[in-house]
Parts: C-alpha cells; sequence; structure tokens
C-alpha cells in the first residue's frame, strides 16, 4: 500500500508491537477524529479528570472524551462502600498522608494532596450538586447510595458535553513528536482518535473477575516501570482444619500480623470487627493488614496472624488473670461448655477446647488444669499461620502500578511529555474507609486540570503544589 491511501507519519508505536520501535505506521482508513484531551478508563479519577478539565476550560473550546472499555462508566463506584460510596474521610491529614496511604515514594503525597484535599472533595461535589452526608468522619451521599455519586459525575459530564465512548478498549496508544509537542495517536474500539493531551485512568485489577492488566501494559509500553500488582484490602487464607466450624462468627478481635523472613521481623497491629470465614479471617481489620501480608508472601517470607478474641483486657492484664482464676476456682467439676461460657462465640470456644485437647463435655478438674490454661491463652493468642490473600477478583485496590517518581506535581509523565496518569495505575493504596476513593479524586482533578492548562502556559509558568 502507498503512503498517500492513509495516513502515514514516522512515529513511535506502542502496543501489540514492540514498545519504542521507530517506523512508518498507517493509522487507518477512515476518518480520525480529533480532540484536545483523552482520557482512558471511565471509573472514579478518570470521569472527576474530565469534569476536572471542563472546568479548566476558560475558553470552552477544549474538546475532551473518555474512553471505557466497559459497557458503562463507573461500575466500580457503585460496589463502593457496601453500595453507599464512601467517597472520603474527615479525619485525613494532609500534613501526614503516610498514616493513611502505603507507596514505595510516600514523600510525593502531601504536595498532592495539598493541591487537592478531603475538603476540596467537598466542595466539588457540592458546586455538582450533591449533598453529602458525614458519619464520624466517614463522608457519604445523603441518599446513602452509590448511584447517587455516579449519577452526578455523569449528569455533570452531560451538561459539560463531555464525549463519553463506551465499549471502547484500546488497542494501541502511537507518540508523535512534533517539535516540543507531543500528539497521541489512539486506535480504541476500531476508531482512530489523535489527543494533544492523553490521560491514563485505566483503574487497576482489583475486582476484576477476569484480570486485565492491559492499564498496566499501555504504562510500560509508555516508557513507564510497573512495581508488581498485589491484593490488597482482601480477605486473608490461613491453613488449618477447623475454620469451617468458625464460618460465618463475627467479633471483635485485635490482629497482630506477624512477618518473620532472614534477618527480618515485622509486625502490624489492628483492632476491629473480624469475620471468620471456611478458609480464614476477613473484616476491616484483615483489610486494613493485607496488603502487608501480600507483599510478605510474594517476597517468599513467613506470615503469621495473632487474633485476641478478648482485646478489651489488653490494657488490664492483671484483671484478666484474676478473672481466669475465679472461673477456675468458681467452676471446678462444671463442665468446659460451663466454664468458658459466655466469654466469646460459642464456636470459637469449641474450636479453641478441641485445639487443646479436651471436649467440651469435661470436667473443670486438676488434671485437666494445664490444658485449661492452654485454652484461656488461645483465646488471648490464637496464632494461625497466613498461605495467600484471595485473588485479585475478590480485592478492593491494588497495591504496585507506576512509581509515584514517574509523575511530576501535576500527574504529569517525566518520561512521556503530554501523558498523565491519575487514580489506581499508581503505586498508591489507602486504608479502608473512603481514602482510596480520595486518591482517585485528588489525581483525576490534579491530571485534568493541568492537561488543559499546559495546553495555554509552558510548565515552568504552572504553579506547583499550590491551591487557586
Amino acid at each position: 500500500m502507498r503512503p498517500g491511501s492513509g495516513i502515514w507519519s514516522r512515529l513511535k508505536c506502542y502496543g501489540k508491537e514492540r514498545a519504542g520501535h521507530m517506523r512508518l505506521y498507517r493509522i487507518g482508513t477512515g476518518c480520525m477524529r480529533r480532540r484536545e484531551i483523552g482520557i482512558i478508563g471511565g471509573g472514579a479519577s478518570g470521569l472527576m479528570a474530565a469534569i476536572s478539565a471542563a472546568q479548566a476550560d476558560s475558553s470552552g473550546s477544549c474538546k475532551i472524551t473518555v474512553l471505557e472499555k466497559k459497557d458503562r462508566v463507573g461500575k466500580k463506584l457503585l460496589a463502593t462502600g457496601n453500595g453507599k460510596c464512601n467517597l472520603t474521610n474527615l479525619s485525613f491529614s494532609v500534613e501526614n498522608p503516610q498514616q493513611y496511604y502505603r507507596s514505595q515514594n510516600p514523600e510525593a503525597l502531601s504536595g498532592l494532596f495539598a493541591q487537592f484535599g478531603e475538603q476540596d472533595t467537598l466542595k466539588q461535589f457540592r458546586r455538582m450538586g450533591m449533598l453529602v452526608m458525614d458519619r464520624n468522619g466517614y463522608v457519604y451521599p445523603l441518599s446513602q447510595q452509590a448511584a447517587t455519586v455516579l449519577d452526578t459525575l455523569r449528569f455533570t459530564l452531560e451538561e459539560q458535553e463531555t464525549e463519553v465512548v463506551t465499549d471502547c478498549a484500546v488497542e494501541k496508544i502511537i507518540v508523535s513528536q512534533k517539535g516540543r509537542d507531543t500528539e497521541f495517536l489512539v486506535r480504541a474500539g476500531g476508531e482512530d482518535w489523535l489527543f494533544r493531551k492523553l490521560i491514563l485512568a485505566c483503574g487497576s485489577i482489583a475486582g476484576e473477575k477476569n484480570a486485565d492488566f492491559g492499564g498496566y501494559a499501555l504504562a510500560k509500553a509508555l516508557g513507564h516501570t510497573i512495581l508488581k500488582p498485589l491484593p490488597a484490602l482482601v480477605q486473608l487464607r490461613c491453613a488449618g482444619s477447623f475454620w469451617k466450624g468458625l464460618a460465618g462468627v463475627r467479633c471483635d478481635a485485635r490482629i497482630q500480623l506477624l512477618i518473620s523472613g532472614p534477618g527480618t521481623k515485622e509486625s502490624y497491629e489492628e483492632q476491629g470487627e473480624l469475620q471468620l470465614t471456611d478458609y480464614g479471617i476477613s473484616g476491616i481489620p484483615v483489610f486494613q493488614l493485607s496488603r502487608f501480608a501480600a507483599a510478605a508472601l510474594d517476597a517468599g517470607r513467613q506470615v503469621k496472624a495473632s487474633i485476641d478474641f478478648l482485646p478489651g483486657f489488653r490494657d488490664n492484664e492483671a484483671l484478666w488473670q484474676e478473672l481466669m482464676e475465679e472461673k477456675c476456682t468458681s467452676c471446678r467439676q462444671r463442665s468446659m461448655e460451663v466454664l468458658f461460657g459466655g466469654l466469646v462465640n460459642k464456636k470459637i470456644i469449641q474450636t479453641a477446647v478441641k485445639l487443646c485437647g479436651l471436649s467440651m463435655g469435661d470436667r473443670a478438674e486438676r488434671k485437666n488444669l494445664p490444658a485449661i490454661r492452654k485454652v484461656f491463652a488461645l483465646l488471648r493468642s490464637f496464632e494461625v499461620q497466613v498461605t495467600d490473600t484471595n485473588p485479585f477478583a475478590n480485592a478492593q485496590v491494588c497495591a504496585g502500578g507506576v512509581p509515584l517518581t514517574e509523575v511530576d506535581g501535576h500527574m504529569e509523565s517525566r518520561i512521556c511529555s503530554g501523558l498523565y496518569l491519575a487514580g489506581e495505575l499508581l503505586d498508591a493504596d489507602g486504608r479502608c474507609g473512603g481514602y482510596n476513593l480520595q486518591w482517585a479524586w485528588t489525581t483525576g482533578y490534579i491530571a485534568g486540570k493541568d492537561a488543559v492548562l499546559s495546553l495555554e502556559k509552558p510548565a515552568g509558568q504552572r504553579k506547583k503544589g499550590k491551591r487557586e
């Protein structure tokens, strides 16, 4: 085919071909769609990026397009916060975000949240017409329906006349350099798009039944490093044949994660409602610890979980010792069921008694005292071997992704000029409680705003890390 029969240029091609390979490439036979801003991904960060970009467009002439591979945008949003959408958290500290987020480059976090923090999120949603409620720092839409958040974002995009294309998976990204300017030729959904600025907001593979590493592959093909994605905010699988007997139990507990390996020992603690399953442990405190377990297991280290089913005695061990002695004295010659009755859930008692070599019908007599003391000790330190996390499909977020050192304070790539990254694609994962959505709002807002401003001002004229 002759060059005159299509659109030809000397370009850098990314996608199925080898990244960085320079060659003549034909973009297609149809009409190319030209836009100023392209956003790949219609999740929380991508939608916020599109809204922010339109708000920053003072002339109203900037054409913005969101490309989403699924049949509708914002599907994951509908599942957040058990369908209520915990969109941010008022306990957040801009000065010390490392309390709430994990990253290999945590020093980059403060500057980003200083530009767009939790108060900015509240103002932004109020500006879009959505009312919120505060429940002990956890912020939800007043309706307590995640659909309200998604509808607010969708209706705002419609009012701004932002183009949203669904069922549109990206096949290739081709970077063209024109002097100091970069253009992005994107093949998606069988169509060709030409963007002056491109925002990757593809999300992670968390919550996906069929793990699709497409977003990571696009970032890698564009020259970025990918820190291995691992499940986070996820259940932990544990060794033991007794778990089926504990399935369904919920109780307040303190969990200590114990990690060991050659020359290393680490421990992390959380307290809250623990959920016992037929394969191990779940619940908020487990989710908070899971990213440490995932990283340690991936590195080949040993991981154990020690569960205190009676955390209320943690600050008064003397009282605990006194109550144990009272129990053993007052319940002498009575059954294990009576001796341990009322301390914790009966299923936990049955399991602990059996693991210590007793049965529920055994009597609290002198010969059984050593085993009885073991049961009491087990209720305070029920140690199990963690063998794995549940898969990505069960995870709420992912650890890993593009290092924060590879983007600047505007979320622009330090590797590919004109490319921006936002959301879960980046190496930052937060605790439960609205922090991961706040990360999406923050990075999406900054990326969208700067992508538009960069069309008007050189990088040196844009303020980094400042609220306007």
